[in-house]
């Protein structure tokens, strides 16, 4: 059996694994190989990342807190890297869960960032500081390759998502509608434009072109959608809130544009190709770099 390499990234943040893709891609590229993917399953990495040649198997653990849920992590990542034949581990982020597990499995090759109780497990000589955790992940991720010797010329990757014909859509692919679809909330709710923004948005637009507006939002914030609808004067406009993720996608897939507030989905419609305005007028600048 061919030795596997493990990647392993403990965020359940669609927008931040998107962002990391490049780094996995990278890891790819050095070790000529594929790799495994151990993510959240929030991300739903292994539906949307299932055509991306260099990741050959994505796996979920649930990365919770609480001490039995640590000592749970440990071992389902120890028998993951068992069973795979793992020959390496590359640990994205201060979590010191796979860095034990890896070591338990005996694994020769532990590179991680480095940062608290990793720095007991990892065995990369070249480790980030505390002082890291305050830049943007991305610079983050750089200074870590580089400092092994592997640097990367970042380059956001548009992923290979496969256009799939939904029921759910085929009223709007009869009629041929050109669809604009509208991110209208976020993980963090703080980020969201008004809802009355949203609708004068949609009204001057609807005022000068001929658009289906398509509003998403998680379950939860479906009301959003609708106090928008309320506010507007069309009625080419439909909450399609119940969707998931990669129904989500598909959608984006036959959007002619997508307008939304600084969430995952405006990384992944982002990553999908489609032109993409992200709001970020909320977010604190020094939280970003200049990628």
């Amino acid at each position: 059996m061919n030795k596997s390499i493990f990647v392993i990234y403990p965020s359940g943040k669609l927008g931040d694994l998107i962002w990391h893709l490049p780094f996995f891609k990278h890891i790819s590229n050095i070790k000529n190989q594929s790799i495994y993917l151990i993510t959240r399953k929030n991300t739903s990495a292994r539906d949307l990342l299932i055509n991306e040649v260099y990741i050959k198997s994505v796996f979920y653990i649930d990365f919770k807190k609480y001490l039995h849920n640590y000592i749970k992590d440990i071992f389902k990542i120890y028998h993951l890297l068992k069973r795979n034949n793992a020959e390496e581990v590359w640990i994205l982020d201060k979590n010191s869960r796979p860095a034990i597990a890896a070591s338990l499995a005996k694994i020769s090759k532990i590179n991680g960032y480095g940062i608290g109780n990793q720095s007991f497990w990892i065995n990369n000589k070249n480790k980030l500081n505390k002082t890291d955790l305050t830049t943007h992940y991305i610079e983050r991720g750089i200074k870590f390759f580089e400092l092994q010797n592997y640097p990367i010329k970042y380059d956001f990757i548009r992923m290979n998502f496969k256009k799939e014909s939904s029921n759910k859509f085929n009223s709007l692919n009869k009629k041929n509608l050109k669809i604009i679809t509208y991110g209208v909330d976020s993980s963090e709710m703080y980020r969201s434009w008004p809802t009355n923004y949203f609708a004068e948005l949609i009204n001057t637009i609807n005022n000068k072109y001929n658009f289906f507006h398509i509003l998403i939002a998680s379950p939860t914030n479906s009301n959003i959608a609708d106090k928008i609808i309320n506010k507007v004067a069309t009625k080419d406009i439909s909450n399609y809130s119940h969707l998931n993720l990669k129904e989500i996608t598909s959608l984006l897939n036959i959007s002619y544009l997508f307008i939304g507030n600084d969430s995952g989905i405006l990384n992944l419609s982002a990553a999908l190709g489609l032109k993409s305005i992200g709001i970020y007028g909320a977010t604190k600048s020094n939280k970003y770099s200049n990628k």
